[in-house]
């Protein structure tokens, strides 16, 4: 996509839009991820054509989920040169997409767009998983949102550091109540829908014992994509069975690790993985979600 001159318009976004936005986020977030990189990390490629369409797809429930909140920013030859799309649950607004064009930035095209997804829910719980970009923190906290610095961990799960212990039961649809259940009590709402997609994208695990539960949904290559818990005990065990789902040779990565989980980092470096800085964790009239890891597109 190349650069445009100028946005005429802020519309609601429409399922028709999805192809374009799909293809403007993964500009946008290759180009800044290229030009963040520290020296020493690998070099970030594009998404494949298998991540766009899993990209694609929560994208398309949004739209259909939370018209209200997805807008996309159109300039004067009719391109998609900016998007966000916002959700709803049980009275928590989260930010799920959020970008513009890496050759229209710093033009107030940004501003307009978190505006309007912000209409939403202009007030109560809000939830961000934000990137560095110190352009977007300022949005946030401008906003009204509370900025907690988060962490990265990242490499090859050492396989001789797996606990010995029951790493769950594989979970499915008849799990959506209990999870909600589980997201109230670590975020104070549930996810309601939102399991639906991500069930069919990917493998769940649950934790749970007479005292705690937990649940894991776990991305292909191993890792989190989302991890709840009603106690840090049964967090670790589900992160832990995240973690084994993991090849000895690849390595991988979990984002938005506040210090609000140190349960987390724990088990991360037990597990002989790297520790960084990288992005944050927004909040609006609410604590930090504990113990929780979030999805940046499911909150």
């Amino acid at each position: 996509m190349a650069p445009y001159p100028g946005c005429v318009q802020i519309r609601p976004m429409t399922l028709e839009d999805t192809p374009a936005v799909e293809e403007l986020t993964a500009e946008a977030f290759h180009e800044h991820d290229v030009r963040t990189r520290p020296a020493d990390w690998p070099v970030p490629h594009l998404r494949s054509a298998s991540q766009a369409e899993l990209r694609a797809a929560r994208l398309r429930h949004l739209v259909a989920r939370d018209p209200a909140g997805c807008w996309v920013a159109i300039d004067s030859e009719g391109a998609v040169v900016g998007a966000a799309a916002a959700l709803l649950r049980d009275g928590l607004w989260g930010l799920s997409t959020y970008a513009v064009h890496p050759g229209v930035q710093a033009r107030g095209i940004g501003k307009q767009l978190f505006r309007a997804a912000l209409s939403y829910a202009p007030e109560g719980p809000g939830l961000i998983c934000s990137s560095h970009d110190p352009r977007a923190v300022r949005r946030y906290r401008l906003g009204g949102f509370d900025i907690h610095p988060a962490m990265l961990m990242w490499g090859k799960v050492d396989r001789s550091t797996l606990p010995r212990l029951p790493h769950g039961r594989e979970g499915g649809p008849n799990d959506i109540e209990f999870m909600d259940g589980i997201d109230r009590e670590a975020r104070g709402a549930g996810h309601g829908e939102d399991h639906e997609v991500m069930l069919s994208q990917f493998r769940l695990k649950i934790v749970e014992t007479p005292r705690s539960r937990a649940y894991v949904y776990i991305r292909a290559e191993g890792g989190p994509y989302l991890l709840a818990a009603t106690d840090e005990a049964a967090a670790r065990k589900a992160l832990w069975a995240s973690l084994a789902e993991s090849d000895a040779e690849t390595p991988i990565d979990s984002h938005s690790i506040t210090g609000h989980q140190a349960w987390a980092i724990d088990v991360g470096l037990a597990a002989g993985m790297q520790l960084h800085n990288r992005g944050y964790v927004a909040t609006r009239a609410m604590a930090a979600p504990a113990p929780y890891i979030p999805s940046g597109h499911f909150l």
